[in-house]
């Protein structure tokens, strides 16, 4: 007699994969008094990179080079036309005023000025902001009457903004050179707002 043999059907088990997805989220706060200059982070990879900023009744267009360690800011207006760089590599920030024809060059105040990674970043919130703004923080540079030479010690960028013109070197109001007490006319200053980010005043001094 022959066995039946037994077929044991066993259940199919569908394995279904695990999705999990994860959102992460930047919130990005217009008020000016919140920015945190040190630590915006951003994608490396966008660099350089150029943005046009709305300030004011006008526009600004910042140029950001990572590799160079520079940023380049202009205000093209008829009546207010400025270049100013911002090199981190040396530590030294020059500003060319077009219709005066002249460039002044200071030491970069790293507390108060953004950072180089988040420059770009905090420009782009604040041309998100409606109206007159306050300015979160500005410098007043007093502007010497001693020349600067060997541009190119300050960077190659200031050296192809100056070349060719008068150049001054500018010491922070808190900090003149050589401790001597420094007297101008707060009344005669150029002032630059930059990226509705800093202030920039330049008065020229009466005695250095």
């Amino acid at each position: 007699m022959a066995r039946r043999k037994k077929l044991l059907l066993l259940p199919t088990i569908i394995e279904k994969p695990i999705v999990a997805t994860v959102l992460l989220g930047l919130v990005l706060t217009p008020a000016l008094s919140q920015f945190q200059y040190q630590d915006v982070k951003v994608n490396r990879r966008q660099y350089p990179r150029t943005i046009t900023i709305n300030v004011g009744l006008g526009f600004q267009t910042l140029t950001v080079n990572r590799n160079a360690l520079v940023a380049i800011i202009e205000a093209n207006s008829a009546e207010n036309a400025w270049t100013t760089v911002w090199n981190y590599g040396t530590g030294y920030i020059a500003t060319k005023l077009v219709r005066e024809g002249v460039c002044y060059v200071s030491p970069m105040d790293r507390v108060v000025m953004p950072a180089l990674d988040s420059i770009a970043v905090l420009a782009e919130q604040t041309n998100n902001v409606k109206g007159e703004s306050v300015l979160p923080r500005s410098i007043r540079y007093v502007v010497s009457r001693r020349q600067a030479r060997e541009l190119r010690t300050y960077g190659n960028d200031i050296f192809a903004l100056c070349s060719g013109l008068p150049t001054f070197i500018a010491f922070e109001e808190s900090q003149p050179e050589g401790g001597n007490q420094i007297f101008y006319n707060q009344d005669a200053c150029y002032r630059l707002d930059v990226l509705n980010l800093l202030g920039i005043e330049y008065c020229r001094a009466g005695k250095v």
